[in-house]
């Protein structure tokens, strides 16, 4: 399945001149630890299941391809996979729940979770990767200022997270206060080697991290959907200044 995957969109590529797409992924599944605020209302998996169109429809409106990934099974509430479906996004069914890691296929001395989408993106030969995502300080609420990161991979990731960076300055200055870059580079059996997979197949790669799910300030931000669509078309629009002085 996934070798016609790549066989339809490269014809469709030769086809249009499609430039390399964008990939997207959405973050852990729901059970993932810390994945959730801690009265279990907002989890980072159902809030990017819902939000990644709007992150893919700002990018694909400047006239860059985009794609979906979710690495896990399709959610199971209706209009959690309603929203998925109106995304287009593509189910790889390869959950990495209990941080299970998986060898790339392509750079099999790299291991970790994530890799299915890493291997992916890789098969689709993909101008940059955005993990999706949200962080945590620990189960318990806290109300103190937190700073935000995107992490990125060593090798290739800085200019684009930097980019990322500067639109969550610029467009939600209040909550992106103290935001920074952070580069990874993770061995081959860590969980994040994935990081690794892609920076040998020479592709950027961010995780975006910037919200957290037990800061109060960030999770009433997030329940209000004119808040989210912002939140998704700002890290957008940090892709999109990045892909324009790429190019």
């Amino acid at each position: 399945m996934r070798a016609l995957l790549v066989l339809i969109f490269c014809l469709f590529g030769v086809a249009v001149g499609a430039t390399a797409p964008v990939v997207l992924d959405i973050g852990h599944q729901s059970t993932a630890s810390g994945a959730a605020t801690p009265d279990g209302s907002l989890n980072e998996y159902e809030f990017w299941c819902t939000y990644a169109g709007e992150v893919k429809s700002a990018i694909e409106e400047a006239g860059y391809p985009c794609v979906v990934l979710n690495r896990g099974m399709a959610p199971t509430k209706k209009p959690i996979l309603a929203a998925c479906r109106a995304a287009g996004v593509v189910q790889l069914n390869k959950p990495d729940k209990g941080a299970k890691r998986y060898p790339s296929t392509h750079y099999p001395e790299h291991i970790g979770c994530g890799m299915v989408s890493a291997d992916h993106a890789i098969d689709l030969g993909a101008r940059c990767v955005v993990f999706l995502h949200l962080n945590s300080t620990g189960h318990k609420w806290q109300s103190k200022p937190v700073a935000g990161l995107i992490i990125c991979n060593r090798k290739f990731g800085s200019p684009l997270a930097e980019r990322v960076c500067a639109a969550m300055r610029r467009e939600l200055p209040s909550l992106s206060k103290g935001i920074k870059v952070l580069p990874r580079y993770i061995g081959s059996q860590p969980s994040a080697g994935w990081m690794n997979a892609l920076d040998a197949a020479g592709i950027p790669a961010i995780v975006f991290e910037a919200f957290y799910v037990n800061n109060r300030t960030h999770v009433d931000f997030l329940r209000a959907d004119a808040n989210a669509r912002k939140l998704a078309r700002t890290i957008a629009a940090g892709v999109v200044d990045w892909l324009s002085q790429s190019e």
